[in-house]
């Protein structure tokens, strides 16, 4: 069994500390109805299609995962306002897919996001338990952010650079022969370093899933002792 996901409880006991490090007000929980069409990874711009498509608007924020066990993360998202005011997250799930559901989600203070040259926002992390090993992840999750974020702001640094949104990723076209040279020497640059920091990070996943099963091991361990103990107390009682 590999590492668990799920959608964030709205009474999970920590998530009042994951809103605060969002500067979010609070968590709601949004109907999950992927639209044929939907792409994975690419929620900004199903929103944008949908809101062209059937009006309405795009509202960005946090869609609220739990790692049971281990930690809540906030990862940047956007759902669809429709006309009537209804909020519907209309993307494929990151962790369940097609399957409709409901997802937490925490509105962005900030809503004015380009998508011209789209936000390129870190996973927030409030660990449930302390670890070396989700330490060490949570770190190496920074790391390729960081180099991710390098990469964008050196792609739009060019001067004829424009950003639009592919098939399944982004795409960084320019005009001058000039920056078509600098755009190829930044990929070959950054493209090697972000590839060797996925793969540090993705290293990190058994012993971050051996993390889970124990804190797992832990908590069937308490509830058996808790039932024997009220066992012992209604035995004696009686």
């Amino acid at each position: 069994m590999g590492l668990l996901h799920r959608d964030t409880a709205l009474d999970h006991p920590s998530l009042p500390l994951l809103l605060d490090r969002l500067a979010a007000v609070r968590a709601v929980a949004v109907p999950r109805y992927p639209l044929a069409g939907s792409r994975n990874g690419r929620c900004y711009w199903n929103v944008r299609d949908q809101v062209r498509a059937q009006g309405g608007k795009c509202v960005f924020g946090w869609m609220l995962v739990e790692i049971p066990g281990v930690a809540l993360f906030g990862w940047h998202h956007a759902v669809w306002e429709g006309p009537s005011g209804l909020l519907t997250d209309i993307s494929p799930h990151p962790v369940t897919g097609w399957g409709v559901g409901s997802t937490a989600f925490a509105v962005d203070p900030v809503q004015d996001y380009p998508l011209d040259w789209p936000p390129n926002m870190p996973q927030v992390f409030e660990p449930i338990v302390h670890a070396d090993a989700l330490d060490r992840f949570i770190a190496a999750e920074a790391e390729v952010h960081g180099l991710r974020q390098r990469y964008r702001d050196a792609e739009r640094a060019i001067p004829s650079a424009t950003c639009f949104d592919g098939d399944s990723d982004l795409i960084v076209h320019v005009e001058a022969a000039v920056d078509m040279v600098q755009l190829k020497k930044l990929e070959r640059r950054y493209l090697p370093q972000i590839r060797a920091a996925e793969a540090r990070r993705d290293a990190l996943i058994p012993a971050l899933t051996e993390l889970q099963h124990a804190m797992f091991d832990q908590l069937e361990t308490a509830s058996r002792i808790a039932d024997r103990a009220a066992e012992i107390l209604r035995a004696v009682g009686g």
